[in-house]
């Protein structure tokens, strides 16, 4: 009897510091039910040298306003009073020529020399000059091409700003104004994005597609954006009230589901897949109903390649278990006892040991009362 008490208090005080060695250093506040999703890891672990391969981001769920969005497809287009077409007011031919396409020009450099076709050794001659600085989009002549009076050799314009003009349907020309900001994303650039301000209307709809379209000033000092690009133009009909939010880019799901990775414990590299409730989005925010906290950290950048990454064992406060620690090279290494053999599982191993045991030392003890009896 004094034996079973003995195992009994063991077997207890096991328990106790079993129950100790949680919920130490993170809090992860109300994470679902580990009941409901039985067999299924939702945790991921990720080295820091997977994190970099992926350029894995983050940022915190916090207030933000999520705009009135009214979006339309776009194109970009030269703004008309920056364009220019290079002629002469007489006939002859194309002496030399100074400039080629897509060149850069300076206003008033050469760009050709035209011989006329006045008699004269030499014939006489004249240089027409650029009239305004900017590209060479359209070249018309070569050395020795006629010329004729008043005839386009070559279309410069100024690319330093833009229009990004939108086709915005009918039933949403009524939420726009002169002077509203727009966010522009072209395909040729991905999630890069570009301002512009409403500048002007267009004078009619277009009776096939029902749409008006809208100019969008757009800067363009450095010429990367080019006449032609197409893309989608965002505009801020109006501000929203500010919501729990996160970016866009942290939701991975279809239409009945969708999750985001919330960063469960950085200092072990450990994202928990959530599922969430989202309401209102615009093209960068999404506004959290259910399923995040203010404060947490969700994944914004390689969350695509999240799913794919080695699960993560959990222990019950959301750490690394012993097996996850040890394939890493022995990260307990250098902790005080007591905690190395936490993080080893010790504990965990001991509580099974003592339960043995006890059953044992039960078995034994019920076999040697029932050979007694029998004598």
């Amino acid at each position: 009897m004094k034996n079973k008490i003995f195992i009994y208090i063991l077997f207890s005080a096991a328990m106790a510091l079993q129950a100790s060695a949680q919920h130490e250093n993170c809090d992860h506040g109300d994470a679902p039910d580990a009941s409901a999703n039985a067999g299924i890891s939702n945790f991921v672990r990720v080295d820091k040298m997977s994190m970099e391969a992926i350029n894995l981001k983050t940022a915190a769920a916090e207030p933000r306003k999520i705009d009135d969005i009214v979006a339309a497809i776009g194109k970009i287009e030269n703004i008309p009073s920056k364009v220019s077409a290079v002629s002469a007011r007489i006939a002859g031919r194309i002496a030399e020529l100074y400039i080629t396409p897509d060149s850069s020009v300076k206003k008033g450099q050469p760009i050709c020399k035209i011989e006329s076709l006045l008699p004269g050794n030499p014939p006489p001659s004249v240089v027409i000059k650029a009239p305004q600085s900017g590209i060479v989009e359209v070249l018309n002549a070569f050395e020795g091409s006629p010329v004729e009076p008043n005839a386009e050799i070559a279309r410069i314009a100024d690319t330093s700003s833009l229009y990004a003009v939108a086709n915005v349907f009918e039933n949403d020309i009524g939420k726009l104004r002169l002077g509203l900001g727009a966010r522009v994303r072209l395909e040729a650039f991905g999630d890069k994005i570009f301002r512009a301000k409403l500048a002007k209307f267009g004078s009619k709809l277009s009776p096939d597609t029902s749409t008006l379209p809208v100019y969008f000033l757009i800067e363009n000092p450095g010429g990367e954006i080019k006449s032609g690009m197409r893309g989608i133009v965002y505009i801020s009909a109006g501000e929203g009230k500010p919501a729990v939010s996160v970016p866009k880019t942290a939701i991975i799901g279809g239409e009945g589901q969708k999750f985001v990775y919330v960063e469960n414990c950085g200092e072990d590299g450990i994202f928990e897949k959530r599922q969430v409730i989202v309401g209102r989005t615009d093209d960068l925010n999404a506004e959290i109903l259910h399923g995040l906290k203010a404060g947490e950290t969700v994944a914004t950048s390689g969350v695509y390649q999240l799913q794919f990454m080695p699960a993560a064992d959990i222990v019950a406060d959301g750490h690394a278990s012993a097996a996850s620690e040890n394939t890493t090279g022995g990260a307990a290494a250098g902790l005080p006892l007591f905690e190395r053999l936490e993080k080893s599982g010790y504990f965990g191993y001991l509580l099974w040991a003592v339960l043995g045991g006890s059953i044992l030392l039960n078995v034994i003890f019920a076999a040697a009362y029932a050979r007694k009896s029998k004598k």
